[in-house]
């Protein structure tokens, strides 16, 4: 029966809602209230329900949930200064993103000496792409200059989709019929590449091209008012899936769909498109929810001092680190540097790309997997939650952000 858990998402919709003016201001994020909701009254604590999700449906709704978040923040990013400077998200995507990756996984051989070097790889690349439902305190922050958000956004618009193929990579190679299921670097490096072009391709012309035609359409009146938003909702869903259809990457696409669309329809992208964030917004807590009352549940009891461990290394050095390298030369202060690595949060990708390797269930460590990912994304939400609109704040009203935020 699903009518306990409906009610108890749709009181914190309400009374979070009532007060998200201040709470979003404050140490207390909703993705942070709908997994202590769900936590709380989950089998994990009250008992109040118990919910037995499948989890290929929540598998499809994630992926729906983060294509519209993708879409979203995409057509909201300004496209002709992201032409102009590119550099910062260029870096972390090309730079850090694989570094992340690697020094993911020498550190998790490091700390669980029993896990297969693929193991210790799967969970550094689902670990990888950080989260723009966690990040959206800071990239609609008015004190963080546009630069820096815009990079911080597209870091995760593109990341989720570059970080799929070393997931579906390190997953087949940990899969116990490896001689079957894994194929020479060839295979792969054609299989990304692929994956990246065409997602990028589909996605820019379907979201170019409908955007064009909806803008006219718009400009001519033709739009009934109840259909303004739901338009947007259909070209974010036909960017997602129609890359699919042609295999490519569905988040890469929804991610060159929204910018394209929004550069498209210039003006109307901004009123257009927030039914889409919204819709995006509530779904992905949904799922913060489900995660709090099943997913993080059913992980508990394999959770170690060394997935803790593991988990605060996953947010502090395995993701600064790499971002400091990847940021060298940019002549960026200290500050902004910080601000940049500490704010890759990890969640709604993280979980999906989890529920993707969990199709190779043979996986001989599968519950140590799921465990060291739970408490990873569980930390992030509490901990990028609380300090998502001081630091923002504080980071803001510095020397260096005044500086670093000017165009390079």
């Amino acid at each position: 029966m699903i009518t306990e858990p409906l009610i108890v998402i749709a009181l914190c919709i309400v009374f979070y809602g009532a007060f998200s003016s201040w709470l979003g201001k404050s140490v207390v994020s909703a993705p942070m209230v709908f997994v202590l909701a769900g936590l709380i009254t989950g089998s994990a604590g009250l008992g109040i329900f118990e919910v037995d999700i499948d989890n290929q449906v929540l598998e499809g709704f994630g992926e729906l949930t983060l294509g519209f978040i993708l879409f979203a923040d995409a057509a909201s990013t300004n496209s002709r200064n992201l032409l102009r400077e590119n550099r910062i998200p260029k870096r972390l995507l090309l730079i850090s993103l694989p570094l992340t990756i690697l020094f993911g996984a020498a550190i998790a051989i490091g700390v669980f000496p029993n896990l297969l070097w693929q193991e210790a790889a799967l969970i550094a690349a689902i670990l990888a792409p950080t989260d723009a439902a966690l990040g959206y305190a800071v990239v609609t922050s008015s004190y963080v200059p546009e630069r820096i958000r815009q990079g911080i956004l597209v870091e995760s618009g593109f990341n989720d989709g570059l970080a799929l193929p070393a997931v579906l990579l390190f997953a087949a190679l940990a899969y116990s019929t490896m001689p079957d299921e894994a194929r020479g670097a060839g295979y792969w490096i054609g299989f990304t590449l692929k994956q990246v072009a065409v997602g990028a391709i589909v996605g820019a012309v379907i979201g170019g091209a409908l955007g064009k035609f909806i803008h006219y359409a718009d400009g001519k009146g033709w739009i009934a008012h109840a259909f303004r938003n739901l338009t947007s909702i259909g070209v974010a869903i036909l960017t997602l899936l129609g890359a699919h259809l042609v295999d490519g990457n569905g988040f890469i696409a929804a991610f060159a769909g929204g910018l394209a669309y929004g550069s498209f329809c210039s003006r109307r992208a901004g009123s257009l498109t927030n039914f889409v964030e919204e819709e995006g917004q509530l779904f992905s807590l949904i799922i913060f929810f489900i995660f709090g009352a099943v997913l993080l549940p059913e992980a508990i009891g394999h959770f170690t001092a060394f997935c803790v461990l593991y988990a605060v290394l996953s947010l502090t050095i395995i993701r600064m680190a790499p971002t400091a390298l990847s940021l060298l030369g940019l002549k960026l202060k200290i500050p902004s540097i910080l601000f940049i690595g500490w704010f890759g949060p990890r969640g709604l990708a993280s979980i999906l790309f989890l529920m993707i390797a969990v199709d190779h269930e043979e996986m001989s460590r599968l519950t140590e997997i799921e465990a060291v990912v739970y408490v990873t994304v569980f930390l992030s939400i509490i901990l990028h939650g609380a300090t998502a609109a001081p630091f923002s704040r504080r980071y803001g009203e510095s020397a260096a952000a005044r500086i670093d935020g000017k165009p390079a």
